[in-house]
């Protein structure tokens, strides 16, 4: 391969999500825990950041093209099998193992930062409480001057509204731990990646990581 020969593969707006995209889903898993609102913001900047990526990857430069890198299954696993003889094709663009591995990473970043948004509704609803309309309700009962039945109603009431806090709870919960599921998928994923550009780059004997900063390749 000549090194001396370089082409300008990924573009600045496909280098800087990469990078933002890194730091913001470290941020985001690394403040998970927290009961602030920077973990909500962080997930809103990479919902904006992906669905950015994605509107490119049909409006893009090139390389940043779904259409010039997404295959089927099987040529991924080709590729992969071409990784254990130890000459691999080389493409310019993405290999096709890692167009899949951008598909699995974009769908589920959607996935996490929806269940994260479902969660944090549910979470509010199940602290949202009408005082005035259940005042209301009650004046209105007791001006019918029928005490046990207005008494039958506010307990009626209470009940409902008991019962429905604790649907809202487990669907809080259901979320809340699809969410932390899903993140714990992503940063699996995250790993497989950094492996496949380490062992992609001594395959190839190119420095991937580098030409994801300056976007050319040789």
């Amino acid at each position: 391969m000549n090194k001396g020969t370089q082409t300008m593969v990924w573009d600045l707006f496909v280098r800087i999500f990469h990078w933002l995209f890194v730091i913001l889903f470290f941020l985001a898993y690394a403040t998970g825990d927290e009961k602030g609102s920077l973990h909500k913001y962080i997930g809103y900047m990479i919902f904006f950041i992906v669905t950015a990526r994605i509107y490119w990857g049909f409006f893009g430069t090139r390389y940043a093209l779904f259409k010039n890198f997404v295959c089927s299954p099987l040529k991924a696993i080709n590729y992969l099998q071409e990784l254990t003889t130890g000459k691999p094709t080389h493409f310019t663009g993405h290999n096709p193992a890692a167009a899949w591995m951008i598909l699995l990473l974009l769908t589920t970043s959607l996935v996490i930062c929806l269940s994260g948004s479902l969660a944090c509704k549910t979470k509010g609803g199940s602290f949202s409480f009408d005082a005035d309309q259940v005042f209301s309700f009650a004046r209105t009962a007791y001006a019918d001057n029928d005490e046990r039945k207005a008494h039958g109603k506010k307990h009626q009431g209470r009940a409902q509204r008991e019962g429905e806090g604790k649907e809202e709870g487990r669907e809080d919960s259901f979320w809340g731990e699809f969410h932390e599921a899903a993140a714990n998928i992503m940063l699996s994923l995250v790993f497989l990646h950094i492996i496949g550009v380490f062992i992609s780059s001594r395959m190839h004997n190119e420095n991937l990581v580098k030409s994801m900063i300056t976007g050319n390749k040789a």
